[in-house]
């Protein structure tokens, strides 16, 4: 009867090209980030082209005194929030390099 291998974290990291845990732990958060860059870039291409403007533009309508656009002004503070969310996952992605 055989016995049965012995693993460890570190042993399956090296099979998989993974000579240091710390390479493989940056390259799944690398995957993870890169992930959900590509959401928010998405949700925010989908505003572009559902008001035809630009964040700047739409801020400046947001900013409007005397103008309730309950729908404008949601999506402005999603698409905001969506690209302060970039800036940040950009951020962390370039302090993994």
């Amino acid at each position: 009867m055989s016995t049965p291998a012995t693993y460890t974290a570190e042993s399956i990291l090296e099979s998989l090209g993974y000579p240091d845990p710390m390479i493989a732990a940056r390259q799944q958060a690398r995957m993870i980030l890169l992930g959900r860059l590509a959401h928010y870039q998405t949700a925010v291409r989908q505003l572009e082209k559902k008001w035809g403007v630009a964040l700047e533009q739409m801020r400046q309508k947001y900013e409007q005194e005397g103008k309730e656009d309950f729908e404008a002004d949601d999506d402005y503070l999603q698409w905001q929030w969506c690209a302060d969310a970039i800036q940040t996952i950009q951020a962390q992605l370039d302090a993994l390099q």
